[in-house]
């Protein structure tokens, strides 16, 4: 191969002759090595591009953790560079919790199952809906009161078998892991709105919240993680996680403390109210689809 065919892109034919020693095209921007990547070039790439364990992490999550509010007070004003930006640092925290989580419940759902009697899977089991919809299961059949025709039909399709039961039972607590992860995605953002409607005055733009929410969300997972550990821990985070919340709302939006309390106290509500019905609808699908 001629000295010209080597120093031209394969993805856009440009000659970077000129700068030969270019990593990347000027034209396209594509990297000029044409060798396939090493396994440990590969593990960097995706650490570097998807998951952020590298570079900034651990100063990041010393500053998240030791000073509530300073890392979104930091991005506001400018300090990005030395930090993990903020939806990379949650994602990566969110990926590690659930993998903790999903083997955490397989393991108790394991516990329990075994524990139980094979005929307390037949004698007549319920799927409440509400006050006036359910749906009763017994040796394989299902009888729906109350429900859609369309949740009837898959009901029996899921539970149309007398083994069925077991194997929803065993398999829902990790279904509902898988999508509560999912309706995290809509639920910080919802988040970040409530912080929008509680500041309207300030003029902060839904972006900026967002940064906060993303921020404060990722220290709640964190915090859910250590109460897994042990039961005292569980009491720490039990106190820990409002005052985390308040000490880091004094520090991003300022203000008198009665003010911010009252604030703090209707985001509280409102996102719990969201929360809840976000269980619900999690639950409703973990064990339907």
């Amino acid at each position: 191969m001629s000295v010209a065919a080597e120093l031209t892109c394969r993805n856009c034919g440009h000659n970077y002759s000129a700068t030969p020693a270019a990593k990347y095209c000027p034209e396209c921007g594509q990297d000029t090595d044409p060798t396939p990547p090493t396994f440990r070039e590969f593990v960097n790439h995706f650490l570097g591009n998807y998951i952020a364990v590298k570079g900034g992490f651990p100063q990041t999550l010393w500053r998240l953790i030791s000073k509530p509010g300073a890392l979104t007070v930091d991005y506001w004003e400018g300090r990005k560079r030395r930090y993990t930006l903020p939806l990379r640092l949650y994602l990566t925290i969110s990926v590690i919790a659930f993998l903790i989580f999903g083997v955490l419940t397989h393991q108790s759902v394991e516990q329990a199952i075994a524990d139980v009697k094979p005929e307390e899977f037949t004698q007549g089991n319920f799927i409440s809906f509400g006050d006036k919809a359910k749906a009763t299961i017994k040796d394989g059949e299902v009888k729906c009161d109350g429900l859609p025709e369309f949740v009837c039909d898959r009901l029996t399709k899921r539970f149309g078998r007398k083994e069925a039961l077991r194997e929803v039972v065993s398999t829902l607590p990790e279904r509902m892991v898988r999508y509560w992860a999912y309706a995290m995605f809509a639920l910080v953002p919802l988040y970040a709105g409530l912080l929008k409607l509680a500041y309207l005055g300030r003029k902060r733009t839904f972006g900026e919240h967002m940064v906060f929410a993303l921020h404060l969300h990722t220290f709640w997972i964190l915090a859910i993680l250590l109460s897994l550990s042990h039961e005292w821990a569980a009491a720490i985070v039990t106190f820990a996680v409002p005052a985390y919340a308040l000490l880091a709302m004094r520090r991003v939006y300022r203000g008198r403390w009665l003010p911010l309390i009252l604030r703090a106290i209707a985001i509280s509500f409102a996102y719990f109210v969201c929360a809840t019905i976000a269980v619900g609808i999690v639950a409703m699908i973990a064990l339907v689809l």
